[in-house]
């Protein structure tokens, strides 16, 4: 039999009406008339719970139950090469650290007690006493290691010294101390019943006269107070606002036109309400009692009215036996019978 083949037809049809294209103004007008045409609003619907998270409030509800929680890597299969990779690096990372622990002890120990970083040398600078730097070698630094020396309590038992004002003190490695002193610098020589020591402006007791370098230059002052039978001794702390007239009234004395030879005494006058008071012993005989730092008259006026009693009794042969300067710009003397 033979087969029927299927074959399907093409069929064109023709509009019955050409229309023609439209104008430019036409298109233009019409566009015009669409867009003023009211639009019809479309019916609000309220959003889903997927889009807002918040169930609505009319409606259908859909119950979703959640599925159970579960772990994702309780699921995974843990493979065998990374675990035993995780355990090799456990015990690597632990036996590195062991490592270094025993390292660390090892240089710890080594340091501690190796005799490469006992201290040999002890260099001291910026002196050239030999009892101060016998007494700073006395101290035991020599020997000890120098991790373990304390260099803050080696600086205040050098700084404890009376001689000592200032102290720097550096390690440096393997064995070797620089100790850097700064000693006081003596003004004036202070001279008691128990003894003659040298002073620094801080008013602090250095050491005997006899032990003091240029003590020949220094004045001194003789201390005739109730005070001075109290002992004192090198690093005792006296007034440093005395020492400090005592010094000046000392360089302003010497620069003085006719003032004769001299020594300075400190004393306690009486109806001075205890205040000390520093005297002018001249070579002449006679006394001037200069006051001291409290007094309010400064002391370049009492030195010019000292200047011009001595001028006054040259002239006219005055044998003076006291001056007293103590009353501003009243000075009174006397004369000897």
């Amino acid at each position: 039999m033979e087969q029927k083949t299927k074959t399907r037809r093409r069929v064109v049809s023709l509009p019955r009406e050409i229309a023609q294209p439209m104008r430019w103004s036409d298109r233009h007008a019409h566009k015009r008339n669409v867009n003023a045409e009211p639009r019809i609003r479309s019916r609000m619907v309220k959003r889903t719970l997927a889009q807002t998270g918040v169930p609505a409030s009319e409606g259908q509800v859909r119950i979703v139950r959640p599925m159970p929680r579960q772990s994702h890597a309780a699921n995974i299969p843990v493979r065998s090469g990374r675990q035993k990779a995780r355990s090799l690096g456990f015990w690597r990372r632990m036996l590195t650290m062991i490592a270094l622990f025993a390292i660390g002890i090892v240089g710890v120990s080594f340091a501690l007690s190796s005799s490469n970083f006992q201290i040999h040398q002890i260099d001291i600078m910026g002196t050239q006493n030999t009892r101060l730097v016998s007494d700073i070698q006395r101290m035991g630094i020599q020997g000890q290691n120098i991790f373990l020396l304390d260099a803050g309590d080696v600086t205040t038992r050098i700084e404890a010294l009376p001689v000592v004002d200032s102290v720097n003190v550096s390690k440096q490695l393997p064995n070797l101390v620089v100790i850097t002193v700064a000693e006081r610098t003596p003004v004036i020589l202070w001279q008691t019943g128990h003894g003659t020591f040298s002073v620094d402006n801080k008013g602090v007791v250095i050491a005997p006269a006899s032990d003091t370098s240029g003590a020949d230059r220094l004045v001194t002052v003789m201390d005739a107070s109730k005070g001075a039978a109290q002992q004192i001794h090198p690093g005792t702390i006296l007034n440093a606002a005395d020492i400090a007239f005592a010094a000046q009234l000392n360089m302003q004395l010497q620069h003085l036109s006719g003032m004769p030879a001299f020594t300075l005494r400190y004393d306690v006058i009486p109806g001075q309400g205890g205040h000390g008071s520093f005297i002018i012993v001249s070579s002449n005989g006679w006394l001037a009692y200069v006051g001291s730092a409290d007094d309010t008259n400064p002391l370049e006026n009492r030195l010019i009215e000292l200047q011009q009693i001595l001028h006054l009794a040259q002239q006219k042969q005055l044998n003076l036996a006291t001056i007293d300067l103590r009353f501003g710009l009243r000075p009174v003397y006397t004369l000897k019978s």
